[in-house]
Protein backbone atom coordinates (compact mmCIF):
# COMPACT_ATOMS: atom_id res chain seq x y z
CA UNK A 1 0.00 0.00 0.00
CA UNK A 2 1.46 3.37 -0.89
CA UNK A 3 2.05 5.83 1.90
CA UNK A 4 -0.02 8.98 1.40
CA UNK A 5 0.09 12.04 3.65
CA UNK A 6 -1.68 15.36 3.14
CA UNK A 7 -1.62 18.70 4.85
CA UNK A 8 -2.46 22.31 4.06
CA UNK A 9 0.09 25.09 4.23
CA UNK A 10 0.63 28.62 2.96
CA UNK A 11 3.36 29.45 0.41
CA UNK A 12 5.32 32.63 1.15
CA UNK A 13 7.99 32.64 -1.52
CA UNK A 14 8.61 34.40 -4.80
CA UNK A 15 10.50 32.51 -7.52
CA UNK A 16 10.17 28.77 -7.08
CA UNK A 17 12.67 26.49 -8.78
CA UNK A 18 14.71 29.32 -10.29
CA UNK A 19 16.46 28.35 -13.49
CA UNK A 20 13.57 26.33 -14.92
CA UNK A 21 11.52 28.08 -17.58
CA UNK A 22 7.86 28.93 -17.82
CA UNK A 23 6.45 25.59 -16.70
CA UNK A 24 8.48 25.51 -13.53
CA UNK A 25 10.04 28.92 -13.01
CA UNK A 26 6.72 30.55 -13.74
CA UNK A 27 5.41 29.07 -10.57
CA UNK A 28 6.39 32.31 -8.85
CA UNK A 29 3.74 33.00 -6.28
CA UNK A 30 2.56 36.54 -5.73
CA UNK A 31 0.94 37.11 -2.38
CA UNK A 32 -0.37 34.14 -0.49
CA UNK A 33 -1.52 31.02 -2.25
CA UNK A 34 -2.98 28.07 -0.49
CA UNK A 35 -1.49 24.73 -1.45
CA UNK A 36 -2.14 21.11 -0.70
CA UNK A 37 0.98 18.93 -0.55
CA UNK A 38 0.66 15.16 -0.90
CA UNK A 39 3.20 12.36 -1.08
CA UNK A 40 2.59 9.26 -3.18
CA UNK A 41 5.54 7.10 -2.16
CA UNK A 42 8.61 8.92 -3.57
CA UNK A 43 6.52 11.47 -5.52
CA UNK A 44 5.99 15.02 -4.20
CA UNK A 45 2.70 16.54 -5.34
CA UNK A 46 1.44 20.09 -4.81
CA UNK A 47 -1.91 21.55 -5.83
CA UNK A 48 -1.92 25.35 -5.61
CA UNK A 49 -5.27 27.09 -5.13
CA UNK A 50 -6.31 30.72 -5.35
CA UNK A 51 -7.86 32.63 -2.44
CA UNK A 52 -11.32 31.31 -3.38
CA UNK A 53 -10.08 27.71 -3.24
CA UNK A 54 -10.08 27.18 -7.02
CA UNK A 55 -7.15 25.11 -8.37
CA UNK A 56 -4.50 27.16 -10.19
CA UNK A 57 -1.56 24.80 -10.66
CA UNK A 58 -0.52 21.20 -10.08
CA UNK A 59 3.08 20.05 -9.79
CA UNK A 60 4.43 16.50 -9.40
CA UNK A 61 8.11 15.78 -8.83
CA UNK A 62 10.15 12.58 -8.67
CA UNK A 63 13.86 12.30 -7.91
CA UNK A 64 15.93 10.17 -10.27
CA UNK A 65 19.51 9.00 -10.36
CA UNK A 66 22.46 11.42 -10.20
CA UNK A 67 20.40 14.34 -8.89
CA UNK A 68 17.91 14.45 -11.76
CA UNK A 69 14.27 15.46 -11.26
CA UNK A 70 11.17 14.59 -13.28
CA UNK A 71 8.49 17.32 -13.17
CA UNK A 72 4.88 17.28 -14.33
CA UNK A 73 3.30 20.74 -14.49
CA UNK A 74 -0.22 21.93 -15.27
CA UNK A 75 -1.30 25.53 -14.72
CA UNK A 76 -2.85 28.70 -15.98
CA UNK A 77 -0.09 31.30 -16.06
CA UNK A 78 -0.21 35.09 -16.49
CA UNK A 79 3.08 36.99 -16.60
CA UNK A 80 1.28 40.23 -15.68
CA UNK A 81 -1.76 40.78 -13.47
CA UNK A 82 -3.62 42.56 -16.31
CA UNK A 83 -3.17 39.67 -18.78
CA UNK A 84 -5.46 36.68 -19.17
CA UNK A 85 -3.89 33.45 -17.92
CA UNK A 86 -2.51 31.07 -20.53
CA UNK A 87 -3.03 27.30 -20.09
CA UNK A 88 0.24 25.40 -19.81
CA UNK A 89 1.20 21.74 -19.33
CA UNK A 90 4.69 20.31 -19.38
CA UNK A 91 6.90 17.34 -18.62
CA UNK A 92 10.45 18.37 -17.70
CA UNK A 93 13.67 16.69 -16.64
CA UNK A 94 16.08 18.86 -14.65
CA UNK A 95 19.64 17.79 -13.90
CA UNK A 96 23.11 19.15 -13.07
CA UNK A 97 24.76 19.18 -16.51
CA UNK A 98 24.58 22.39 -18.58
CA UNK A 99 22.53 21.71 -21.70
CA UNK A 100 22.40 25.14 -23.29
CA UNK A 101 19.34 26.58 -25.00
CA UNK A 102 17.46 25.18 -27.93
CA UNK A 103 15.66 27.13 -30.62
CA UNK A 104 11.85 27.40 -30.23
CA UNK A 105 11.40 24.20 -32.25
CA UNK A 106 13.32 22.27 -29.60
CA UNK A 107 15.72 19.36 -29.93
CA UNK A 108 14.82 15.79 -30.73
CA UNK A 109 14.80 13.97 -27.41
CA UNK A 110 14.60 10.20 -27.01
CA UNK A 111 12.79 8.60 -24.08
CA UNK A 112 11.34 5.19 -23.33
CA UNK A 113 9.26 3.42 -20.73
CA UNK A 114 10.33 -0.01 -19.43
CA UNK A 115 11.69 -2.13 -22.29
CA UNK A 116 9.38 -0.61 -24.88
CA UNK A 117 10.85 0.97 -27.97
CA UNK A 118 12.19 4.52 -27.90
CA UNK A 119 9.97 7.50 -28.62
CA UNK A 120 11.11 10.86 -29.92
CA UNK A 121 9.70 14.25 -28.97
CA UNK A 122 10.81 17.82 -29.56
CA UNK A 123 11.78 19.18 -26.16
CA UNK A 124 12.68 22.78 -25.37
CA UNK A 125 16.06 23.15 -23.61
CA UNK A 126 16.96 25.87 -21.13
CA UNK A 127 20.22 25.73 -19.20
CA UNK A 128 19.94 22.58 -17.06
CA UNK A 129 16.61 21.13 -18.08
CA UNK A 130 14.65 19.92 -21.06
CA UNK A 131 10.88 20.03 -21.29
CA UNK A 132 8.14 18.59 -23.46
CA UNK A 133 5.73 21.49 -23.99
CA UNK A 134 3.16 20.00 -26.38
CA UNK A 135 -0.11 19.33 -24.47
CA UNK A 136 -1.02 16.24 -26.54
CA UNK A 137 2.43 14.73 -26.01
CA UNK A 138 2.23 15.54 -22.29
CA UNK A 139 -1.13 13.71 -22.00
CA UNK A 140 0.29 10.71 -23.87
CA UNK A 141 3.43 10.76 -21.70
CA UNK A 142 1.39 10.82 -18.45
CA UNK A 143 -0.81 7.96 -19.70
CA UNK A 144 2.26 5.80 -20.43
CA UNK A 145 3.97 6.86 -17.20
CA UNK A 146 0.99 5.62 -15.17
CA UNK A 147 1.73 1.92 -15.61
CA UNK A 148 5.50 1.97 -16.12
CA UNK A 149 8.23 0.64 -13.84
CA UNK A 150 11.04 2.71 -15.37
CA UNK A 151 11.60 5.77 -17.51
CA UNK A 152 14.81 6.66 -19.34
CA UNK A 153 15.30 10.07 -20.96
CA UNK A 154 18.28 11.01 -23.14
CA UNK A 155 18.89 14.74 -22.91
CA UNK A 156 21.43 16.28 -25.28
CA UNK A 157 23.70 19.20 -24.52
CA UNK A 158 24.50 22.12 -26.83
CA UNK A 159 27.10 19.88 -28.60
CA UNK A 160 24.37 17.22 -29.10
CA UNK A 161 26.14 14.80 -26.76
CA UNK A 162 23.55 12.67 -24.98
CA UNK A 163 23.30 11.74 -21.32
CA UNK A 164 20.79 9.21 -20.00
CA UNK A 165 18.66 9.92 -16.94
CA UNK A 166 16.80 7.07 -15.30
CA UNK A 167 13.77 7.06 -13.04
CA UNK A 168 12.56 3.97 -11.18
CA UNK A 169 8.78 3.88 -10.78
CA UNK A 170 6.36 2.00 -8.55
CA UNK A 171 3.34 1.54 -10.88
CA UNK A 172 0.90 1.85 -7.97
CA UNK A 173 2.31 5.19 -6.72
CA UNK A 174 2.86 6.50 -10.24
CA UNK A 175 -0.65 5.44 -11.29
CA UNK A 176 -2.08 7.40 -8.33
CA UNK A 177 0.00 10.46 -9.25
CA UNK A 178 -1.07 10.24 -12.91
CA UNK A 179 -4.76 9.93 -11.96
CA UNK A 180 -4.54 12.87 -9.59
CA UNK A 181 -2.59 14.98 -12.09
CA UNK A 182 -5.11 14.32 -14.90
CA UNK A 183 -8.05 15.15 -12.62
CA UNK A 184 -6.45 18.33 -11.27
CA UNK A 185 -5.37 19.38 -14.76
CA UNK A 186 -8.94 18.96 -16.03
CA UNK A 187 -10.10 21.20 -13.16
CA UNK A 188 -7.37 23.80 -13.77
CA UNK A 189 -7.58 24.00 -17.55
CA UNK A 190 -11.15 22.94 -18.13
CA UNK A 191 -11.67 19.80 -20.17
CA UNK A 192 -12.26 21.85 -23.32
CA UNK A 193 -8.76 23.39 -23.07
CA UNK A 194 -6.95 20.04 -22.94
Amino acid sequence: MSFIRSFRFVFHFKPLAAGLTVGIAATAFSGESLGLATWFGPWDYVLRQDEEGQPQAAFARLRGKNGSLLWLTCQRFASDADQAPVPFTSVAVAQKQFLGRSDPGGRSTVYWFDNNGPEVGHWIYRDRHGQMPDPAQVRDFVDKLAGAESLTVELSNYRYETQQYEFRLDPRDTGNVADRFRKDCDDILGKSDR
